[in-house]
């Protein structure tokens, strides 16, 4: 275990917080995302205490990543807002937001977190927005969002998304 890692006593059984993700005790099995849950609620006081700490942006931004991949939600949206506030407009934090709101299920809020950008010349945010956009069925408006997003630079998660649309909607692309 490294030093960020704590052992949570629940139903029985031990689970392990890394920091990152839960397995159990022993096994080195991940919970079910019901467990998952409720071994999230029983830790949030410390780690709101330890969020508190956090005073840069980057760090923000790095514990809302975190947050974000451990199914943390409501956490990584409270990091990132603190991040909006100190510097509002950074692009690196919309992006990381959009990405929080559609990984939720909420891929409305995830286009309207970064409709006031829609012609950066950021990648990353452009093509979570197009990722946003296919969630939400707008096929014509996340294809010419990515092909922005893909003029800039190129990555894998772009092509990801074009491949996305090009199941969906092959005709936008004869």
């Amino acid at each position: 275990m490294n030093q960020e890692a704590r052992r949570i006593p629940y139903q029985g059984k031990d689970y392990i917080w890394t920091g990152a993700e839960w397995y159990e005790a022993g096994a080195h099995l991940t919970p079910p995302a019901g467990i998952i849950h409720d071994l999230n609620a029983l830790i949030e006081d410390d780690q709101s205490a330890e969020d508190s700490l956090l005073n840069r942006v980057p760090q923000l931004l790095a514990a809302a990543c975190q947050a974000r991949d451990a199914g943390q939600y409501r956490r990584a949206e409270e990091l990132l807002r603190r991040a909006q506030f100190m510097e509002p407009g950074n692009l690196a934090v919309l992006a990381v937001l959009s990405s929080v709101y559609r990984a939720s299920g909420h891929p409305a809020q995830a286009v309207a977190a970064t409709d006031a950008y829609r012609d950066a010349n950021d990648p990353v945010l452009l093509t979570t927005r197009a990722a946003a956009l296919c969630d939400l069925g707008r096929w014509e408006e996340a294809k010419r969002t990515v092909g922005h997003s893909l003029a800039i630079e190129s990555s894998d998660e772009a092509f990801s998304v074009v491949h996305r649309i090009k199941a969906a909607r092959p005709d936008l692309y004869d």
